[in-house]
């Protein structure tokens, strides 16, 4: 019997890798893509300057700021409750319990909106952790015509750099029955031949700006824009609303 040669019969035997362990190899392989890619983009943001330490330290901060809120709203709702128990069996000091149960819920309102701002610094409501405006209120001044405006600009922890840009505010209203606009430069206190607010702050910052409203001028409604080299603008538009603070 003739011995069996696949060089001299052209007959080839091919080996198949088993199909689980070709699977096993691209799966190990996309892992160990994925992790370097993370190794990298961790390194980049070292390089750069960001401290993962520091962000948990300031995030830890804020968390801890809540909880204090939130146990002092837990204890002025308890007397808010003491309170109007007592409004409701004595009867005599009605007047007493009337301002303490005012005074009471002012309070916790306030610490309500303390507990809203720490909370859409830390994580935003909408889950968007760019620039936005915050609050923005209108105070009466010491003289007629004068007011105070008030802006807080805050960005989410998400972002990791220091934001800067300006703030440019124009103000709509009415003078002898015509419609009329006006800039921040033709209602300053001082001299602000630009008309703009700059800001630059990480995570929030809190702008004033005194204002005189030329006489005869009825404002209607302040527009906001904040502007920012590396953000896309932010637009709002607040109806004339003096307020009084306390």
């Amino acid at each position: 019997m003739a011995d069996f040669n696949p060089l001299r019969t052209g007959v080839f035997v091919v080996r198949q890798v088993p199909t689980w362990r070709r699977r096993a190899l691209l799966v190990c392989a996309v892992l160990g893509s994925l992790v370097a890619m993370y190794l990298m983009y961790e390194w980049g943001r070292f390089e750069g300057g960001y401290s993962k330490f520091a962000e948990i330290q300031r995030r830890r901060e804020l968390n801890a700021k809540i909880e204090t809120l939130q146990e002092e709203n837990e204890r002025l709702r308890a007397e808010v409750a003491s309170a109007e128990l007592a409004r409701n069996v004595d009867n005599k000091a009605y007047a007493d319990v009337e301002k303490n149960l005012a005074d009471l819920q002012a309070q916790v309102l306030k610490h309500r909106e303390q507990l809203t701002f720490y909370r859409g610094i830390v994580s935003p409501e909408d889950g968007i952790g760019g620039l936005r405006i915050q609050r923005f209120q209108v105070l009466p001044g010491a003289a007629e015509h004068h007011y105070l405006l008030r802006l807080v600009l805050v960005q989410s922890m998400r972002q990791e750099t220091v934001v800067s840009g300006s703030v440019v505010v124009q103000f709509e209203g009415v003078r002898d029955n015509r419609p009329v606009q006006l800039t921040l430069a033709d209602a300053a206190d001082t001299e602000r031949a630009d008309g703009l607010l700059p800001f630059q702050f990480r995570y929030f910052q809190n702008l004033e700006q005194d204002i005189v409203l030329p006489d005869g001028f009825e404002p209607r409604a302040v527009n906001v824009e904040v502007r920012s080299a590396r953000l896309a603008p932010v637009r709002e538009s607040y109806p004339w609303q003096v307020q009084v603070e306390g």
